[in-house]
């Protein structure tokens, strides 16, 4: 007998003639407000972003290419074409590890490939600020839901590709074609072209640079929007892409059927509310001892002078992310040993190699001992993690942790950190009140334009 999963069919179709007929009105209001977040978040660090040495290659290629002007290279002077700004933006969004991941994986980029894609096409349509915030929400819908299946059949330790890669190039194509006003046929078609050019093959877990992911997410984004320029057009592809056989399910997870959880619980629930910031400028499954280490140094009025050793207990999945051949805003043990030395751990500092690549690091990073729990095999161990200090005068400090979302107060405080060094405190700010009031915006081009140097 078949599940009830099975026996769900045309969900292209379904989930194409639902988002055809969302209205920025038809969202609930804490709906619309995450995405209002989301944005302001994602450019906060698309600003930071814009002149690493992961992502200058990208916007001096798209420079090179020339073309018509007119679409945001956000912290640049120069404009460019519509696709190629959102291959730019996109390999922003993920320069780093600031942006947000999705609180139902452990270590999904869903924002990082479509809110690139609302910015550059909002842009270029001459979008309002509300079309730009239903887009993002509509958008993230179903890359929330794609990357939930995604890292729930397959783990770091058994798969050969990179999901956010492979679902950014869906949700961006969904994100621009909500701006382009597609009706459901056109969003099918749209879907399609985009699973044709989603690729992400994971040996970039390999990478000591960033360059690797970056560039993955700043292709995806790239795609999605050129898949929807092309349903734009009229081309045609066949319209299952998310069913059954020799489809995307099919292709990468072996499980045809999984399609039908795409469609469960439309409208009801919102994947978008799942999102989850990151308080640090570091891989996802540094997040959370991150917290329990700066607890402890707050609770008990320690500083890095005072340690003799310290323990982090994580999932052993999480720490297969981290490992040391990767960038220092990923590797664990450079990581850690950063902020355990400062009591912080600052976006700039840690893309310092006169930070990272110091003898007080190296001595810190031989006090740190991380034991990996085969028995945390949960997705929401993948947020928990125990830290224990032990000082030089034997004492032992423990921290049980799971991470905290969050706040509003405190996404505004990690927005001025990130833009201000480089725009200066008052136009941070002036930044910051134009993304939180952008659903009143009439026209998205006076951020945009805003948003370069």
């Amino acid at each position: 007998m078949k599940t009830a999963s099975e026996r769900i069919v045309n969900v292209t179709e379904m989930l194409a003639q639902w988002l055809s007929g969302q209205s920025y009105e038809s969202l609930p209001a804490p709906v619309r407000e995450k995405s209002v977040d989301v944005i302001l978040d994602s450019v906060g660090g698309m600003l930071a972003c814009s002149t690493l040495p992961s992502v200058k290659p990208i916007v001096g290629f798209v420079n090179d290419l020339g073309g018509q002007n007119g679409c945001t290279i956000i912290g640049h002077r120069e404009t460019t074409s519509v696709v190629n700004a959102a291959m730019a933006n996109g390999g922003m969004a993920h320069g780093d590890e600031v942006d947000a991941a999705h609180g139902t994986t452990v270590g999904g980029h869903v924002a990082a490939g479509l809110v690139p894609a609302a910015l550059a096409v909002g842009e270029w349509i001459d979008a309002s600020g509300r079309d730009v915030v239903r887009a993002v929400a509509l958008g993230y819908e179903v890359g929330g839901r794609l990357m939930t299946i995604f890292y729930r059949e397959g783990d770091y330790l058994r798969r050969r590709f990179y999901p956010t890669s492979v679902i950014a190039s869906l949700s961006s194509a969904v994100t621009a074609g909500v701006l382009l006003g597609f009706d459901a046929k056109t969003f099918q078609v749209a879907l399609g072209l985009a699973t044709y050019q989603a690729a992400g093959p994971d040996n970039m877990m390999r990478d000591p640079e960033h360059f690797g992911k970056t560039f993955q997410v700043a292709a995806a984004s790239r795609n999605g929007v050129t898949a929807a320029l092309f349903a734009h057009r009229g081309c045609h592809v066949p319209l299952d892409i998310l069913d059954g056989t020799l489809g995307l399910f099919d292709a990468y997870l072996n499980k045809p059927e999984l399609g039908a959880e795409l469609v469960h619980d439309l409208g009801r629930y919102y994947s978008i509310t799942d999102v989850m910031y990151k308080r640090y400028p570091a891989g996802i499954p540094n997040q959370t001892y991150l917290q329990g280490l700066f607890s402890l140094y707050e609770k008990h009025g320690i500083s890095a002078d005072d340690i003799a050793a310290i323990e982090i207990q994580m999932p052993a999945p999480s720490m297969h992310m981290v490992p040391k051949v990767r960038h220092p805003s990923i590797a664990a043990n450079v990581v850690s040993a950063v902020a355990a030395l400062e009591a912080k751990l600052d976006f700039y500092r840690i893309h310092d190699p006169a930070v990272v690549v110091t003898p007080a690091v190296v001595k810190m990073q031989e006090k740190i001992r991380f034991i990996l729990r085969d028995d945390w095999t949960s997705m929401e161990h993948g947020h928990h993690a125990i830290v224990t200090i032990t000082t030089n005068t034997g004492k032992r400090l423990e921290e049980d942790v799971w991470y905290r979302p969050m706040t509003r107060l405190e996404l505004e405080r990690k927005f001025d950190g990130l833009v201000a060094p480089q725009f200066g405190a008052q136009r941070a700010r002036a930044l910051l009140g134009l993304l939180q009031n952008i659903e009143t915006a009439s026209s998205i081009r006076t951020l945009m334009e805003k948003l370069r140097t």
